[in-house]
């Protein structure tokens, strides 16, 4: 008998989410204050939030393949050591390419991990567990960026030389740290099924992208995602631009930013009570149609009251819409084909976080930075209504809700 039991893998997956997560938030809003220190503006933190989307993009789709295939491990294992490496570049930065450079390895880095933990939940867990588990997931995901916040902005604070550049370079230091406890996390756990299958035996049943796709649902579902997921990826780049231009602190913006994540572990915790009183379809609208508002708003005022409110609201609805919309993909995806289709709906979310970054930063030189929220609010409004119309005979989710 051993002396030390190995953990369970979905207990891994999710400690590893909390920690990997924790730098992701903390990294990228370092890494908008490492641009301006640099000299960049609002385009150069455009192109370079943009930089995190496009590895990932090329690439999602065999990701998703390989995960299938029983390699879910392998590629949580290069998720998680990448990080590592991403954040030593940011940390070490001397120019704004080599921030991009960063930033790019940082979402391949995010990708594969994301994959990875997302699929084989899915390949993994019997159908009535699967949206709890992704309940619990995504709830580590917030806990994850409820502390990065914090930890990044407090260490920057505490580095804060007194010049107008905000010190970036010790926060980046510490969050490497933070992302190399993960590593030992994804060779410890013991998995759910080990079994690998070769390429020439996948090939038959996959289902191409443009097939994935033309589920029914698919499309919907994957617009929901992006327009939660830019809105959320707009909030953590552009905030600090907007609150330079509004006069707060580096220490306030990151308050207002770990609220957000305060209600985003609310309302994931809530998740198996809500589901139990709430159909699965009325808390997937609610995740866009409720959060378009208040990120609409949110340039209109630089009192530190109404952009709280504003943030709590946020976060607790788009708490909702992630899990769900994993979960959407996941009932109406042929089973052979849950993982590719879970990193299409990815791919969705990072052809957002391309292209949305990019017009924003331009928005952002010709009319302003308050336009960028505007416009995301918009987009997360105009998903509600598309949702509302795909959801009808979505099964409701209240009858598995205690899994």
């Amino acid at each position: 008998m051993p002396l030390l039991r190995r953990p369970s893998w979905f207990l891994a997956v999710v400690l590893a989410s909390v920690l990997s997560h924790s730098v992701l938030s903390g990294v990228r809003t370092l890494i908008s204050y490492r641009a301006l220190a640099l000299g960049g503006d609002g385009l150069s933190v455009g192109i370079i939030t943009a930089a995190f989307a496009i590895l990932p993009l090329l690439v999602a789709l065999r990701i998703g393949r390989a995960v299938d295939r029983g390699l879910g491990m392998l590629t949580l294992r290069l998720g998680l050591v990448l990080t590592v490496v991403a954040v030593l570049i940011a940390a070490t930065s001397s120019n704004l390419v080599m921030l991009g450079v960063a930033s790019a390895l940082l979402g391949l880095a995010q990708m594969l991990h994301t994959v990875a933990c997302q699929s084989v939940i899915a390949l993994w867990s019997a159908p009535d567990q699967v949206d709890g588990r992704f309940g619990q997931l995504t709830l580590g995901v917030s806990v994850g960026q409820m502390l990065g916040f914090p930890i990044a902005g407090g260490v920057a604070t505490l580095t804060h030389t007194g010049s107008d550049a905000v010190s970036t370079g010790p926060a980046l230091l510490v969050m490497a740290v933070i992302a190399l406890a993960a590593v030992p996390l994804a060779f410890v756990f013991a998995p759910g099924d080990t079994k690998v299958v070769s390429r020439v035996d996948a090939a038959h049943g996959q289902q191409s992208t443009l097939g994935i796709l033309s589920t029914k649902g698919m499309k919907p579902a994957i617009y929901s995602s992006l327009t939660v997921l830019t809105g959320m990826d707009l909030l953590m780049a552009y905030m600090p631009v907007l609150g330079q231009e509004l006069g707060l602190s580096v220490g306030t913006v990151t308050a207002l930013l770990t609220a957000r994540t305060i209600t985003s572990v609310l309302s994931r915790a809530c998740m198996p009570v809500l589901l139990r009183r709430v159909p699965r379809r009325w808390l997937l609208v609610s995740a866009t149609l409720a959060s378009g508002i208040p990120m609409a708003l949110v340039p209109l005022t630089s009192a530190v009251v109404p952009l709280t409110i504003a943030m709590l609201l946020m976060g607790f609805f788009w708490g909702i819409g992630q899990p769900l919309t994993m979960s959407w993909v996941t009932l109406v995806a042929d089973s052979r084909n849950r993982a590719a289709a879970l990193s299409v709906r990815l791919a969705g979310n990072r052809l957002g976080q391309v292209t949305v970054p990019v017009l924003a930063g331009a928005l952002s030189g010709l009319v302003g930075v308050g336009a960028i929220f505007h416009a995301s609010g918009l987009l997360l409004l105009s998903s509600g209504a598309v949702t509302f119309s795909a959801t009808r005979g979505l099964p409701d989710g209240r009858a598995d809700a205690d899994a």
